[in-house]
């Protein structure tokens, strides 16, 4: 009996706070991240006022609240303009089931620790959300800022570009593939096909000074052609002044054969 009395108040703890989560407007769920990215702001390891406890509890609030917000089909297409784009990227597919949210979590030195949270639509239509994992061979924490898509005999295939802050001048740029399969994201889906073999993602190390004088940022380094079907990124080569990796004119490029994404040249 006790046991049953337990199962019923959890899930009405549940439909609670799902019940919650549906009464409030889309604008209200933008005031209440905003709070939430204001706080980590002013509790910031970069900032005077930095409280560790505050942050961390600052993160996990804004953790818990994106999942549950991003589990609801309305915010999914929401443009959230009150928030700024250097407190939280939001990258969206252009066809707009598929969305990515990251944050700096302000718990860094000079490597910036990201966080961020996955949105998409299943089969059914219905939102959901999934908290990411760390990329493979990436070194750092990443922010995701572009999302493309490349539609395959098996569905479509997003392609999401992200960077990661290691040091001051040390970055890393991947691009990494994602399906939706039913309900579910597939985070692993080796879909690029290098000279090692079959991998979900492929990306660059680069030396952020030697591209600092672009004017926009995130610095663009990747691009992508849906009428081929295909990304590029820049070759990167070490040398004296940019031992970390100078970014140079030249261009690696991948491109889908209908299976997999293959490496040109």
């Amino acid at each position: 009996m006790r046991k049953i009395i337990r199962i019923a108040l959890v899930t009405g703890v549940l439909l609670a706070i799902w019940g919650s989560a549906h009464a409030q407007t889309n604008a209200q769920i933008e005031q209440r991240l905003s709070a939430h990215l204001k706080a980590i702001e002013k509790y910031s390891m970069y900032t005077g006022s930095r409280d560790s406890d505050a942050l961390e509890r600052e993160n996990k609030a804004l953790r818990q609240d994106l999942l549950k917000y991003a589990a609801l089909s309305s915010t999914i297409k929401y443009e959230f303009k009150s928030i700024p784009r250097k407190m939280m990227y939001i990258a969206t597919s252009s066809d707009g089931k598929f969305r990515i949210y990251s944050w700096d979590t302000e718990t860094g030195g000079t490597a910036h620790l990201y966080e961020s949270i996955f949105q998409y639509l299943g089969k059914s239509g219905k939102a959901h959300s999934w908290s990411s994992v760390k990329l493979e061979g990436s070194a750092c924490e990443p922010f995701y800022h572009q999302v493309f898509q490349t539609d395959a005999p098996t569905g479509r295939i997003y392609l999401a570009d992200s960077t990661s802050t290691c040091s001051n001048s040390l970055a890393d740029e991947r691009i990494s593939v994602f399906r939706i399969e039913g309900e579910k994201l597939d985070p692993n889906a080796k879909l690029i096909k290098t000279r090692s073999g079959l991998h979900n993602s492929v990306g660059f190390g680069y030396d952020f000074f030697s591209v600092v004088d672009h004017p926009e940022r995130p610095v663009r380094l990747v691009f992508y052609n849906p009428s081929t079907k295909s990304f590029r990124f820049p070759v990167v080569i070490n040398d004296k002044k940019f031992p970390q990796g100078r970014v140079t004119s030249k261009f690696i490029t991948y491109r889908f054969d209908g299976t997999y994404f293959v490496r040109l040249g």
